[in-house]
């Protein structure tokens, strides 16, 4: 079945949305390829990316992930570690 981006209108806006919801912390986007909606964390060390086919079901993944600022960054780890080592 042929497929244009017209067709997943309403989904761009719910994830537009949402990443408007979020803020500068987290990257939310429609997959129209995969048919989920996709939300990658900025900041921290490890990679965090999560992604529902509903929209309801991403934002309670990143409603349980937490506040994401109050992970180290990874600047903050390495002059930490580098710290511990160097004492």
């Amino acid at each position: 079945m042929p497929w244009t981006r017209a067709d997943d209108t309403s989904f761009y806006a719910d994830a537009e949305r949402l990443q408007h919801h979020l803020g500068a912390d987290w990257v939310v986007l429609w997959g129209p390829g995969s048919r989920r909606f996709w939300a990658f964390a900025r900041g921290g060390c490890d990679p965090l990316i999560l992604s529902d086919p509903t929209l309801e079901g991403l934002r309670r993944q990143v409603r349980n992930v937490g506040h994401r600022q109050t992970r180290p960054t990874c600047a903050a780890t390495h002059t930490l570690q580098t710290a511990q080592v160097t004492q």
